[in-house]
């Protein structure tokens, strides 16, 4: 016995059925409240709101590239009705494993999602970072690059991208035109759904800083030479990567030639045609009839992107000789030895002392002598050591600076070398013996993001990490690193200065010095 009487039990049973319809009622209106609730073009999205983060997750930027949308300019996406969920990723683009792809990650070829992350407290007219990911333009996603860090101390916007990779993102063939650069095409998207969408998110549509690494890098200098991208960002960030990033004879390998990710579209159409035979295809409607299975394979085949196109209309490098390129402030930079993890997965076996003056003849000719005074192998800790080196300054850290000093004319720039050779590698091993100490190609993404299967930063590294998010919040904010309290970051000019970031060694340097830029340029 309970002791309550029928009236008394009637009464607790009615305020329960009141309670229960009040609890199904709150959540909509708490989430409008608290802002995990939010009302896009295409509809009402909601995310989480947790640790001082709000995060939407796998938003549509474009309708799904998919049938006979394969190999066309992005569609806006379609609306819904109701309130989309908005608290997984959306799927990767599809690609190869890569290393720093966490397995088991949901691919697709329908994967053209955005994911938004702001601060919990409320606010408007913030400003906006833009992140697209690396990967050589056939691998990244994303949804593995976690901005709270970024969010939470710069107290901005944070948007994360996906873009077609590979063979579905950068395919060409006579068939279809000029049209090409899909990936490219869909950044283009995803930042006029930024514009159009944004502000809704407590973001500053009028204050957008397009950013990347590696391939991210090469898409955002790419697209500041772009008339379709011409009043969607205001700012760039251009890491590990320009657009005068090349690499000599033998520097991804024996036998192979000087390589650059940017081509005519006669080029990126050819490889097309190529491929269309090796898969018995006669037309393009043949290759959309395939599956994505059956095109995967042959993805690391478009690692290119297309000039001589309305979307990109000259070869990116010359376009910033010239000085064409959108007058927008630009942050630039590179790790200290960009292509150490390349030499060792192209020369796995070592590099010898006979091997060294060799290699170096067949990526600089009648030049290699003079490379090998200022780089001899004895003053590293071994032939590779040396060869890392020599690649990392002639073909990444030298033409970014170059590029920078071409755009500091137009617009204020500001270039970096990172260099923490304890900062985690891409790969998530540590490098080799031999080639220590040294900083991988993108190591200063860990010092802005997380990432769920890596080893969070040591004390010494958390403390370069708020210095570096500190530079890159102020920069999104103002279009200037500098800050009270931090190294002071001279604009590059005349002095030929950038910011060397090092634990507890911020400091300026001189490039032709530090790394003989004088010699390769």
């Amino acid at each position: 016995m309970t002791g309550r009487t029928p009236a008394a039990a009637a009464v607790l049973a009615l305020l329960a059925s009141v309670s229960v319809l009040v609890a199904g009622a709150l959540p909509a209106h708490a989430d409008e409240i608290s802002g995990r609730v939010v009302v896009t073009a295409s509809g009402e999205v909601r995310g989480t709101d947790q640790d001082g983060v709000r995060r939407f997750r796998g938003i549509p930027y474009a309708a799904p590239p998919v049938g006979e949308r394969r190999w066309e300019p992005p569609q806006p996406p379609s609306s819904w009705t109701g309130t989309r969920d908005a608290t997984k990723a959306g799927p990767a683009c599809l690609q190869p494993q890569a290393p720093d792809m966490p397995k088991g990650t949901p691919q697709s070829e329908d994967c053209l999602t955005l994911e938004v992350t702001t601060p919990s407290r409320p606010g408007k007219g913030r400003p906006v970072m833009v992140w697209v990911p690396g990967g050589g333009f056939i691998t990244g996603s994303g949804s593995i690059y976690d901005p709270a860090r970024l969010v939470r101390a710069g107290d901005i916007v944070v948007v994360t991208v996906n873009y077609r990779l590979g063979v579905f993102g950068f395919f060409a063939h006579p068939e279809l035109g000029e049209a090409s650069n899909f990936g490219l095409q869909d950044q283009v998207a995803a930042l006029r759904w930024v514009r159009a969408n944004i502000a809704a998110f407590g973001g500053d549509p009028g204050k957008v800083t397009l950013a990347g690494a590696s391939a991210g890098a090469m898409s955002t200098c790419t697209l500041m030479t772009s008339p379709a991208a011409q009043g969607l960002f205001h700012r760039a960030i251009v890491q590990s990567g320009s657009c005068r990033t090349s690499h000599p004879a033998g520097a991804m390998g024996k036998g192979m030639p000087a390589i650059s990710s940017w081509h005519p579209i006669a080029t990126v159409q050819g490889a097309g045609q190529a491929l269309a035979g090796q898969l018995a295809c006669a037309d393009v409607a043949c290759l959309r009839r395939k599956s994505a299975g059956e095109l995967l394979p042959y993805t690391a085949q478009f690692p290119l992107l297309a000039y001589g196109t309305s979307l990109v209309p000259q070869e990116p490098a010359k376009v910033f000789a010239a000085g064409e390129q959108i007058a927008v402030p630009l942050l630039q930079g590179n790790t200290r030895d960009e292509h150490v993890e390349f030499t060792l997965a192209v020369y796995p076996q070592g590099i010898t002392d006979r091997q060294y003056p060799a290699l170096l003849k067949t990526a600089f000719a009648s030049a290699a002598p003079q490379v090998e005074r200022r780089y001899p192998a004895r003053r590293f800790p071994s032939p590779a050591a040396a060869t890392s080196r020599v690649f990392s300054d002639s073909g990444w850290i030298c033409p970014s600076w170059k590029s920078g000093r071409e755009h500091a004319r137009k617009a204020s720039t500001y270039t970096y070398v990172f260099a923490d050779p304890s900062a985690p590698t891409p790969s998530g091993e540590p490098l080799p013996a031999h080639v220590r100490p040294a900083t991988a190609h993108g190591a200063e993404t860990f010092y802005l993001f997380d990432f769920s299967d890596t080893p969070g930063l040591s004390a010494a590294q958390t403390r370069l990490a708020d210095r570096i998010v500190g530079y890159w919040t102020r920069f999104v904010r103002t279009g200037d690193p500098n800050g009270a309290g931090s190294t002071r970051w001279p604009r590059l000019g005349a002095a030929d200065r950038a910011l060397e970031l090092a634990p507890g060694a911020i400091r300026p340097i001189n490039m032709k010095k530090a790394h003989h830029c004088g010699l390769w340029l």
